[in-house]
């Protein structure tokens, strides 16, 4: 019977008891999910893992994502480690105190709220990944993504220059007048 290859979800959550085997003893991965989707907040381009705690899970499971932009399978991994030690507390920490140690104990180097694989945890990682097999996965390719521009509309005043921004839900309901009390024009 042949066997189905694994999604690249599974193939990371894999990766997450692999990672479990690294900690120190005190140490506790709990369950996690973890999904290749975009992050929840920041720039698409900047932001490359994300762990939530278990409290915004509707099954009570931290829940961490992968920046499928991201295309390297090493580099993935190490975002992972990273990822996993925020679920180690349920994202209480930080990147300090049990992070930073946690992080640092495992080789992971750099400035804490963007760490790296040192030499030794790289090697690891390239060994796992070998031993876990090809990751089914291919990153996306944001180049020539049009950024979204700010969908506020500025209204100006015609007395005395005044400006804000809006949107068009508002001036549907009506144009502001000016503090000055002249009239406020859509530029």
């Amino acid at each position: 019977m042949k066997t189905q290859p694994l999604t690249r979800e599974q193939w990371l959550n894999h990766a997450v008891d692999h990672i479990r085997t690294i900690m120190a003893p005190e140490v506790r991965i709990p369950q996690v999910k973890v999904s290749c989707s975009w992050p929840g907040g920041g720039s698409a381009r900047k932001r490359i893992g994300e762990c939530w705690p278990r409290s915004r899970s509707s099954v009570n499971v931290n829940e961490i994502f992968l920046n499928p932009a991201v295309k390297s399978v090493t580099l993935l991994v190490e975002v992972l480690v990273h990822e996993a030690i925020h679920a180690a507390d349920d994202c209480q920490s930080g990147h300090k105190g049990f992070f930073r140690r946690t992080a640092l104990g495992v080789g992971l180097e750099g400035k804490m709220t963007a760490t790296h694989a040192g030499p030794v945890l790289r090697e690891w990682i390239e060994s796992k990944i070998e031993a876990l097999g090809a990751m089914p996965y291919g990153s996306l390719n944001l180049d020539g993504r049009k950024k979204q521009s700010t969908r506020m509309i500025k209204v100006e005043c015609m007395d005395c220059g005044y400006t804000l921004r809006t949107t068009q839900k508002w001036i549907e309901v009506g144009v502001p007048t000016c503090c000055c009390g002249g009239d406020m024009g859509v530029c």
